[in-house]
């Protein structure tokens, strides 16, 4: 399927998450960039961004979700993150003109705003301020993603788990009129998420169902008990 690509004029979508890189910026510096954007729609199970490829553009997500992922030899997937609305991804490559270290791929139809590396280096070129506030949002992103994978290093199978699925429940959940959350993800993908074999994520979280922890359907893991989860995440023993 050929990916449609249209150019327009519009602006981000509004309560960006805090620690997206237009989230830093001014009005002002937005509606610069933005000019050059243009928009590209994606289907589910669509390649974004290849792993190795040279990294010619950055996208702001507008709609939809996206696994940042990458493949060992053996062809086992290993999911980074998801990133939905408002998020920005490919900006490293961008910056720094080495292939990209990780895949983009839809999980869901969506549409992001493309900005080509031909328009955005010129602007930041004549914009120092706009420039700075990038390289002090990239230096922050790092020093979290550093103290991420130091903290997960050392954790058991369970509270590993229970915290990787209150991060994607925080970024991407809804919440349901009685309180409970609304995981939109395959179990097969939370393993991938928080690099632990898939038969035991689904035996963990069968066994959290039967206590009433969780419930699971069909491409859903909705959290029931939320403070359960928050007391087995940081259960270090």
């Amino acid at each position: 399927m050929e990916i449609q690509i249209t150019q327009i004029e519009t602006k981000l979508p509004d309560n960006l998450p805090p620690d997206t890189i237009f989230a830093k910026m001014s009005d002002e510096e937005r509606r610069g960039l933005l000019k050059l954007a243009t928009t590209k729609k994606l289907s589910r199970g669509d390649v974004l961004y290849e792993q190795g490829e040279i990294g010619l553009s950055l996208a702001i997500i507008t709609n939809g979700l996206f696994k940042i992922c990458v493949y060992s030899s053996e062809g086992k997937e290993i999911v980074f993150d998801y990133v939905g609305k408002g998020n920005v991804i490919g900006e490293i490559s961008l910056f720094d003109g080495k292939p990209r270290t990780a895949s983009v791929i839809a999980v869901e139809s969506g549409e992001v705003l493309v900005l080509q590396k031909s328009e955005v280096l010129p602007y930041l070129q004549h914009h120092g301020d706009t420039a700075l506030k990038i390289i002090a949002w990239l230096c922050e992103r790092l020093r979290k993603t550093d103290a991420l994978i130091e903290q997960n290093m050392s954790l058991a199978m369970e509270p590993k788990l229970a915290r990787g699925l209150l991060r994607l429940a925080s970024d991407h959940g809804k919440e349901n009129q009685d309180g409970t959350i609304d995981v939109k993800i395959r179990q097969s993908d939370v393993g991938s998420y928080v690099s632990l074999a898939r038969e035991n994520v689904n035996r963990q979280l069968r066994e959290w169902a039967d206590s009433g922890i969780v419930e699971l359907t069909r491409g859903h893991i909705i959290i029931r008990d939320q403070d359960a989860l928050e007391d087995i995440a940081h259960d270090l023993e």
